[in-house]
């Protein structure tokens, strides 16, 4: 029997995961040449683009800790070149661990398993995470331009449309994911609540100390992490 582990740590799959991230790099230094020469068409101060880059860096690596800390946890179930190029490129880490965990489920083994388990169940894996998460982008090409044109309309005129929008679909996220949270077992639940808790905390000092507010969800997402490992030890 052929492991996961084996498929996991593959040379081919490493080749593979660098030339697909090496094309994201690319791509992306690509737009930040074409959009420095586009600014100095138009006139933008070389101050105006220092300040662009300095808030938009901020706002990239200080969010990203919170990635970091989703891959670490993948890591441990699934090897470390599979989650590498699933949070680096597309995936999220509720949707990477809600498939992962469906589809071991399904397979009746277990997230902790994958690696010692048949290559089969690692495969499956994959495949649940890629496949399930393409409809995203392919949805984006074909009807995310009119959607945002129509939401930023609403928005501008009269009709309050928009921002309703908006909110029903933050309502339908959570409507998603918070009963998964809830109900799965103990020590899911109370982790989501110490989340909860430190997001509050978080959210009222940073009415003061307004830096706090970026690195709000990375600070959550450590506490309540520590926090599972209390939790599974007291509950399972």
């Amino acid at each position: 029997m052929v492991k996961g582990s084996v498929v996991a740590n593959s040379p081919l799959l490493l080749v593979l995961v660098a030339v697909g991230l090496l094309i994201v790099i690319a791509y992306a230094v690509l737009s930040v040449m074409k959009a420095s020469k586009r600014c100095k068409e138009l006139g933008v101060s070389s101050e105006t683009i220092s300040n662009v880059v300095k808030a938009t860096a901020t706002s990239s690596i200080v969010p990203s800790l919170a990635i970091l800390l989703g891959f670490l946890t993948l890591t441990v179930s699934l090897g470390v070149i599979w989650p590498w190029w699933r949070l680096s490129v597309i995936g999220s880490l509720s949707y990477e661990a809600m498939a992962s965990n469906y589809t071991v489920d399904a397979l009746g083994a277990a997230m902790s398993e994958i690696l010692n388990a048949d290559a089969n169940v690692f495969g499956a894996v994959m495949m649940v995470m890629s496949f399930g998460i393409i409809t995203g982008p392919i949805v984006a090409v074909l009807f995310a331009k009119k959607y945002s044109t129509g939401i930023m309309k609403a928005k501008v005129g009269q009709s309050e449309w928009g921002q309703v929008m908006s909110g029903c679909f933050f309502l339908a996220m959570f409507s998603v994911y918070i009963p998964i949270l809830l109900f799965t077992d103990l020590p899911t639940t109370l982790t989501m609540a110490v989340s909860f808790v430190v997001t509050l905390i978080c959210g009222v000092i940073g009415k003061k100390a307004k830096w706090l507010n970026n690195f709000t969800m990375a600070i959550a997402m450590l506490v309540a992490m520590a926090s599972s490992v209390l939790w599974v030890g007291l509950f399972k």
